[in-house]
């Protein structure tokens, strides 16, 4: 998320000040892919909503400049400032040499994957909302893909006829929760069932635990990465908002082949990621893995 005060930040200081701090993990990757929570605009309404975000289309840049490859836009802000919004949005992408999935001019648009093709692999990313402040989108109605059961299973079988992986973004569960909803696990089981890799959730802004299901991962929820928190909101939050991990995994055809969660925090005085602090790594860890410091099965 890299409106609000990380404006103010990226004017001041350059449009890749949030990743500084953790710009090795990201730039170590041969694909890097994050959710995109906001818009890159300086057009359009503003929904009628409690917040919007939006960010200068110039810092577009900042995040290829970060290593960041993909972004998933399907997410209950990718419409905060309306199909304006969107569609400066996805120029901007565009324009950056970032490519996405989850939101477009139709409901086509919006379930199309987008391909990467990476060390012989090409790797298939779809991307689903299901919030129920997200702007859907239909025939001839700009939105983001509806995460539903039989779309999930759909798409991903088609995108496994044209990839040798499929990874799919998830945005659902409920802000702040713990534990999954059982709307995340119905989804995220679709999408295995039908042939994903790898789900990657969102949408509940903190960390969730893991399943690990034979070559296949869920990450329930990866928590907040990039996000304008500070020391009141740490206050008022506690510290779940602001642990983070960057979670590295090496695939092949064959599925996970390796799972690495880098832990990361957000540090409230800088508004940014860094690496975590000693002191900070095993609550971090804790949140994502079972009581024996493995990876759970649901």
């Amino acid at each position: 998320m890299l409106a609000r005060d990380l404006v103010t930040l990226m004017d001041r200081y350059g449009s890749t000040y949030p990743f500084e701090r953790v710009g090795l993990e990201l730039a170590d990757a041969d694909v890097t892919v994050a959710n995109l929570e906001g818009t890159f605009t300086e057009r359009g309404t503003p929904a009628n909503k409690m917040y919007v975000f939006r960010t200068p289309p110039r810092h577009a840049s900042g995040l290829a400049l970060a290593g960041i490859d993909v972004v998933s836009l399907a997410n209950n802000h990718a419409l905060d400032y309306g199909p304006e919004g969107l569609r400066d949005t996805i120029r901007s992408l565009d324009a950056a040499g970032i490519a996405h999935s989850g939101a477009g001019e139709n409901d086509g648009a919006a379930r199309r994957p987008a391909i990467l093709e990476v060390r012989g692999l090409r790797v298939a990313f779809l991307s689903y909302a299901a919030t129920v402040d997200a702007f859907m989108a239909a025939p001839g109605v700009p939105g983001v893909a509806w995460g539903a059961v039989d779309t999930i299973r759909e798409d991903v079988g088609q995108a496994r006829e044209h990839a040798d992986v499929v990874v799919v973004s998830l945005h659902a569960g409920n802000e702040y929760a713990d534990e999954p909803s059982p709307t995340q696990r119905l989804l995220a089981q679709a999408a295995l069932e039908a042939g994903a890799t790898l789900v990657l959730g969102h949408h509940p802004h903190v960390l969730q635990r893991w399943d690990l299901q034979g070559p296949s991962l869920i990450a329930y929820s990866l928590g907040n990465f990039v996000f304008d928190l500070d020391e009141d909101d740490l206050r008022q939050l506690g510290p779940g908002p602001f642990q983070t991990v960057a979670l590295k995994v090496r695939i092949s055809a064959s599925g996970v082949e390796d799972v690495e969660p880098v832990p990361v925090y957000i540090d409230p005085w800088e508004n940014r990621p860094r690496p975590a602090l000693p002191a900070e790594v095993q609550a971090i860890l804790d949140r994502i893995q079972g009581p024996d410091g493995s990876l759970e099965a649901p």
